[in-house]
């Protein structure tokens, strides 16, 4: 529990703040929303309007210039995650290289490794050939030790990656002064560091991408959700929030149907347990004097996470602003997702007090924003790129709020494995992966809401006792 005046000061500084995401300030859609009509036939129609989604229209539209393709968002486009999230683009995914390769083998998980982190290369080669301006920033990123046990945790992690075969070059381990060179952080005693993460205006970004496929001839259906995808035929309804006499239902005919929903696939009938979303809660502060900036020295702007099991993650965006965000916001009940779940005062108080710990020159900012959302969490974590073409049906997805960087990647590879090009990509372990559903309703329910609780519990004991709870890091380790 936070002391009571500064849980009361944190509270205090969110209530005023504006209930969206900050990067929503610096762009919007400037075409009007074209509904999906009562019928059509396309070559490809792909559901969900987020990055999973534009970045496999763009590369079909890339492919072959010739196909008709459409996207279905049942909002706007990036309304969810992809609209929302941290602003990080990391070559890193949620399972580490060992964790890879324990489940996949060493050498499928080194080649993953490898195509990752050569992404952000693809990533900002597509951003000058658009000329899409969102912010872009390669600074590498910083996971910090905050109290010795994390140091003796984080410096087995990076061993463990190297002995699997990732270089240092990719991912090392710096002492504390070096630390303080990219940051001044009120505790550090080490960090682990990796060049292979830019920062990123993720609204900027995934607008931009729908201006470079609407210029490729890609339809873009806004406000159509789709409640059922079976053997091509995609059906769509309503929109309940849209009053417009326009609205419509329907189906499309499509040759193949890409689902790239992520966290909002429970919805649908077929990946109804394939992915649970998991809200993820977001703060920012307002541009900071330069003095502060100058004492916080942020000088390569590397993202910052620290080292305990309850996800801190951060960045100073190009204005100057902390841009800070952080799980333990509660899964709820049969994966429902609602407008409503986005804000959470006990989180968001939680994250306010976490600039304090972390950056104190920056404690008494201002905080301006405030907002989260629901990313999707697949049952063994893993990344997946699953083709079916005897039902003309495809999915991407499992990015566990990592995927920036990944939507890129797995649309690529879904482009190629589709067409059967001779590519590096369709050897990823990924393709073809199936993940296993998740615990029916209540086990789902309290067993993530158990997970949620031990992470938090287990870094307060650690705090509290430089020790760590055995028994309840190896439940945690368990199913992690």
């Amino acid at each position: 529990m936070e002391p009571l005046t500064q849980q009361t000061s944190a509270t205090s500084r969110i209530s005023a703040a504006a209930l969206r995401p900050v990067w929503h300030e610096a762009v919007a859609p400037e075409w009007s929303v074209e509904r999906a009509p009562t019928k059509a036939e396309v070559d490809v129609a792909i559901v969900g309007g987020g990055f999973s989604g534009l970045w496999t229209a763009y590369y079909f539209s890339l492919a072959r210039p010739d196909l008709s393709i459409a996207v279905l968002e049942s909002n706007r486009v990036g309304f969810g995650a992809s609209g929302r999230n941290g602003g990080w683009c990391s070559g890193m995914f949620a399972l580490s290289p060992a964790d890879l390769a324990a489940q996949f083998g060493r050498d499928n998980a080194l080649l993953a490794y490898r195509e990752s982190f050569a992404t952000l290369d693809e990533i900002e080669a597509v951003l000058q050939r658009e000329g899409i301006d969102c912010a872009w920033h390669r600074g590498g990123s910083l996971t910090s030790a905050t109290i010795p046990l994390q140091r003796n945790r984080l410096q087995r992690d990076v061993r463990a990656q190297q002995e699997v075969g990732i270089s240092e070059s990719d991912l090392r381990w710096i002492e504390p002064d070096a630390v303080r060179d990219e940051v001044r952080l009120a505790d550090t005693y080490g960090a682990i560091y990796t060049p292979h993460c830019a920062t990123v205006n993720p609204y900027s970004l995934v607008v931009g991408l729908a201006r470079a496929v609407r210029r490729r001839g890609v339809r873009l259906w806004e406000e159509s959700p789709v409640v059922q995808v079976v053997d091509g035929v995609v059906k769509h309804a309503a929109n309940a929030h849209t009053s417009n006499a326009s609205k419509s239902s329907g189906t499309i005919q499509a040759r193949l149907v890409v689902q790239a929903t992520e966290g909002y696939s429970p919805a649908l009938r077929q990946t109804r347990r394939t992915m649970i979303p998991l809200y993820s809660l977001m703060v920012a502060t307002e541009p900071l004097p330069k003095a502060v900036l100058d004492e916080l020295h942020w000088s390569k702007r590397a993202t910052f996470t620290d080292g305990g099991r309850m996800i801190i993650y951060a960045q100073l965006t190009r204005d100057g602003r902390i841009a800070i965000g952080g799980r333990g916001a509660p899964y709820h009940f049969a994966s429902r997702v609602r407008p409503s779940f986005d804000i959470d005062d006990d989180t968001h108080v939680r994250i306010v007090n976490a600039i304090a710990r972390h950056f104190p020159v920056a404690a008494e900012a201002k905080i301006t924003h405030r907002w989260g959302g629901p990313l999707g969490v697949p049952r063994d974590w893993a990344p997946f790129v699953f083709v079916d073409r005897a039902a003309q049906y495809a999915r991407i997805g499992g990015y566990t709020g990592d995927g920036v960087a990944c939507t890129n990647l797995l649309a690529r590879t879904v482009v190629d494995e589709w067409l059967g090009r001779d590519s590096q990509l369709r050897r990823l372990p990924f393709v073809g992966h199936l993940n296993q559903d998740w615990e029916p309703e209540p086990l789902r329910f309290l067993g993530v809401n158990a997970l949620i609780n031990f992470s938090d519990s287990i870094d307060k004991f650690e705090a509290r006792t430089g020790r760590s709870p055995r028994v309840r890091t190896r439940f945690l380790e368990k199913f992690l």
